[in-house]
């Protein structure tokens, strides 16, 4: 695969409670860093494919982790700018039993909410990439954030590359920005070849409900999907269900206009860390789909394993090489020796 693959979005550092303590009774965070399109860039790097961080960080110890450690999971850390600001951060309570998880941002005044454009320029950003990967939540965090993601997905398209586009939709995110999510999105979408969302993210950005359940919703809101975007090829998405033992029941699809492919069903219990399993997601169907975007059935199942093994890794990063996760797609659960 020539090329690199390029991610954009703000870099965050993640803070929970240890021990499943709630936020209001813990006596100890942990620290560890993420973000969304960061989170694809390390899990792409770690399968052994090229990747690039896009993002500005500020001019302080936070920053200079957060850099230090997207290089030592093997990123390209030469789009990475400095900016004012401060780092963004969020407080992720886990969901244990029948408590819900929760998350706090707190990202206002970021340096990447601040984004500077009179330091950024996309096309030295896209020098040498083959793939670019955005997501809904830049065009959330604030205005020169939103206008910053729009300008780096034109020049990415003028210059030939493939996009990629999360709709990672964050209603609080939003609710701050008091701006309608729908046109931002929309602008991404029709430029984009791929796109990760399910019925409901369709439902947002179309302002049409998909009546019915399981895997018939999900290809009709697909369909309407593909139709309204001509751009747009292909379409992942996962569906998750959490049972009365705290097990989750999760199935990934692909849909183009003219061919689909459902996983398997898998069964996860004892669950470790669900942050960041859709990003792995993402990263899985990514390493398959531009290897052979017709191959739907190895894009979907590499999608698959790559989030199933995330569930057991702490933290926000994905840490699977291309032999476990080729492990996970064959069942291996024995001890390799």
């Amino acid at each position: 695969m020539q090329g690199l693959i390029a991610c954009f979005g703000e870099v965050l550092l993640r803070f929970a409670p240890r021990g499943g303590a709630s936020l209001r009774d813990t006596h100890g965070l942990d620290l560890h860093v993420g973000g969304a399109e960061a989170n694809v860039a390390v899990g792409l790097a770690n399968l052994g494919l090229a990747t690039r961080m896009i993002t500005i960080l500020p001019e302080n110890d936070l920053g200079m982790l957060a850099r230090k450690q997207l290089a030592a999971q093997g990123v390209d850390c030469s789009g990475i700018g400095s900016g004012a600001g401060r780092m963004g951060s969020y407080f992720a309570t886990p969901a244990i039993g029948v408590r819900r998880g929760d998350v706090l941002y707190d990202r206002a005044d970021s340096a990447f909410a601040r984004f500077a454009a009179d330091n950024f320029d996309p096309e030295a950003a896209l020098e040498g990439a083959r793939h670019l990967h955005l997501s809904g939540i830049s065009l959330a965090v604030s205005e020169t954030a939103s206008s910053a993601t729009r300008a780096l997905a034109k020049a990415a398209k003028t210059r030939g590359l493939t996009l990629s586009v999360d709709g990672n939709y964050r209603p609080s995110l939003w609710e701050v920005a008091g701006r309608d999510p729908r046109p931002a999105i929309a602008e991404l979408v029709a430029q984009a070849d791929l796109f990760f969302g399910n019925h409901k993210d369709v439902s947002l950005l179309l302002n049409a409900e998909f009546p019915g359940d399981g895997e018939d919703r999900r290809r009709a809101a697909a369909e309407a999907l593909l139709s309204e975007f001509r751009n747009l090829s292909t379409i992942a998405s996962t569906a998750r269900h959490v049972d009365e033992h705290g097990a989750h029941h999760l199935v990934g699809r692909i849909d183009m206009r003219e061919a689909q492919a459902q996983s398997a069903t898998r069964i996860l219990a004892n669950v470790v860390d669900r942050i960041g399993t859709g990003d792995a997601f993402a990263a899985g169907v990514l390493s398959g789909w531009l290897a052979d975007p017709d191959n739907l059935s190895n894009a979907i199942e590499r999608g698959m394993a790559l989030a199933a093994l995330k569930h057991y890794t702490p933290g926000d990063f994905s840490l699977a090489t291309e032999a476990e996760l080729r492990g996970a797609m064959e069942g291996a659960a024995d001890v390799a020796r």
